[in-house]
C-alpha cells in the first residue's frame, strides 16, 4: 500500500484531523472552567464524541482490509477493526473516570497498530505520522480530565 504512496501528510488530513480534536479541547477546557456547560456535561462531552471517534477509526482499518490483501490479514484486520467500536461503546455506559481510561488506552492502543502497520508499508506511511499527532491531540485532553475528575474538581 505504501509503494508509490506521498510520504508527506496532507493538508486536509491534518488541517481536518486537527479539528476533528477541538471537541475534546472544549470539554476539557469547559470541565477546568466551569463554563459554558456543567462539569458533568463536559465529560459526557469527551465520552460520547471519543466513542464516536474510537469507532471511526476502527471503520478506517475495516476500510483498509478492502484493499488487494490475502484472506488471512484480511480476515484479522476485519476482526481487529470491531475492537475499538466495542470499546467506545464500554466507554459510554461506565463512569466518566473508567471511560476516560478506556478511551485514552483505546486510542493509545489504536495508534500503535497504525503507526506498526504504516511503518511496515501496509498503510501509507504518512498515515502513522498523522496517526501519532492526532493520538496526542486527542489523548492529551482527555488525560487532563482524567487526572482533574481523580483530584475531585467535579
Amino acid at each position: 500500500m505504501a509503494s508509490g504512496a506521498s510520504s508527506s501528510i496532507p493538508p486536509a488530513a491534518l488541517g481536518l484531523g486537527l479539528a476533528g480534536a477541538l471537541p475534546f479541547w472544549f470539554a476539557a477546557g469547559a470541565f477546568l472552567s466551569g463554563g459554558p456547560i456543567t462539569a458533568m456535561q463536559a465529560l459526557s462531552v469527551a465520552v460520547a464524541y471519543g466513542a464516536v471517534i474510537l469507532s471511526f477509526l476502527g471503520g478506517v482499518r475495516w476500510g483498509a482490509a478492502l484493499g488487494p490483501i490475502d484472506e488471512n490479514r484480511r480476515m484479522r484486520e476485519f476482526t481487529l477493526s470491531v475492537i475499538p467500536s466495542l470499546a467506545g461503546f464500554a466507554a459510554f455506559f461506565t463512569p466518566p473516570h473508567l471511560g476516560l481510561s478506556i478511551l485514552v488506552s483505546g486510542f493509545l492502543l489504536q495508534a500503535l497498530w497504525d503507526v506498526t502497520s504504516a511503518d511496515a508499508g501496509r498503510l501509507p506511511g504518512w498515515f502513522g505520522r498523522l496517526r501519532a499527532i492526532l493520538t496526542l491531540a486527542a489523548t492529551l485532553p482527555l488525560v487532563v480530565l482524567l487526572v482533574a475528575l481523580l483530584m475531585g474538581r467535579a
